[in-house]
């Protein structure tokens, strides 16, 4: 029986470009009603993801379904998704005033008192020529389209390409506003700015050469690891049993990040006098992960 309470699941999926592999066997599932990282460096395969998502390509081979139905020429499950991509393309819109009424006409769950009033928070122009906008006009415009568009799974590619930092986190306070305000809704940030997005999301995928690292969310995807510094035999001895991540000098103290071998191993050495503790944080588990991943990649070639 289909899981509907998914909004994306993905089973062996790949898509394969002539000998490169952009996708490998992609396997993950996402809850629907929450804000979600894809979280990967440039060439990863989100696009290409995001691309047999919203139909415009079809996988090599697996299974990709939206709400629990297929993707591919499927107008009933793609009725459900907004895709904000990272190529603004407005045709021969003149303005936002004309532009409105055409997101208005697609979305069936448009919020048009939603979209002026995000209009407003981004100091958009409303008759100004689109073709005169900046490119970081372009990119808050299409935020907005997202935002008000009501629909169930909203995908915002690179949501922070061409803002500056004030609006930035003008956008993020706003996608946290409206989550909070229209909870049935389900939102996917893909990126590779990982600091940036973090407090905004309850889960993360995390894919590197088109394969999935890890998934959870943000409790579970840190919890088995910590860094730890002090003494270096100390930390050397504290550090027993547990996989090096990454080691570092600083002002005569060695500091090592850590993979542990079972949760409960973070509750010792957090207890442990003689050495210093600190949680990892996502874009650190993101580096360490993805260099691990790297070498691996370099070894099966």
């Amino acid at each position: 029986m289909t899981d509907i309470t998914t909004s994306i699941k993905t089973s062996d999926l790949s898509r394969r470009f002539g000998k490169t592999m952009a996708l490998d066997g992609l396997s993950f599932s996402i809850k629907e009603n929450q804000i979600v990282g894809l979280l990967g460096r440039n060439g990863a395969g989100k696009s290409t993801l995001l691309r047999i998502l919203s139909g415009q390509l079809k996988q090599t081979s697996g299974d990709i379904e939206l709400f629990g139905m297929p993707v591919y020429d499927n107008a009933q499950a793609l009725s459900n998704l907004c895709m904000i991509g990272d190529t603004p393309d407005f045709g021969s819109i003149k303005n936002i005033n004309q532009f409105l009424p055409v997101m208005a006409a697609m979305f069936p769950a448009w919020d048009s008192a939603l979209a002026d009033k995000l209009i407003d928070r981004f100091d958009l122009p409303r008759k100004k020529a689109l073709k005169g906008f900046s490119r970081g006009m372009q990119t808050s415009l299409l935020l907005c389209v997202g935002l008000a568009s009501g629909a169930r799974l909203t995908v915002f590619d690179e949501p922070s390409l061409g803002l500056d930092a004030v609006m930035r986190e003008r956008f993020y306070d706003m996608l946290i506003e409206i989550r909070t305000l229209q909870p049935n809704r389900s939102f996917v940030l893909s990126t590779h700015l990982i600091d940036e997005v973090t407090r905004t999301l309850d889960y993360a995928v995390m894919i590197d050469h088109g394969k999935l690292m890890c998934q959870g969310d943000m409790q579970e995807l840190t919890s088995g690891y910590i860094s730890i510094s002090g003494a270096p035999d100390a930390v050397r001895e504290a550090s027993t049993g547990a996989t090096v991540l990454k080691q570092e000098e600083v002002a005569g103290s060695l500091v090592l990040h850590l993979r542990l071998a079972s949760p409960g191993d973070k509750e010792k050495l957090m207890a442990n006098n003689s050495i210093q503790c600190a949680s990892m944080n996502l874009q650190r588990l993101f580096v360490f992960l993805t260099e691990e991943e790297e070498v691996q990649h370099a070894n099966n070639k």
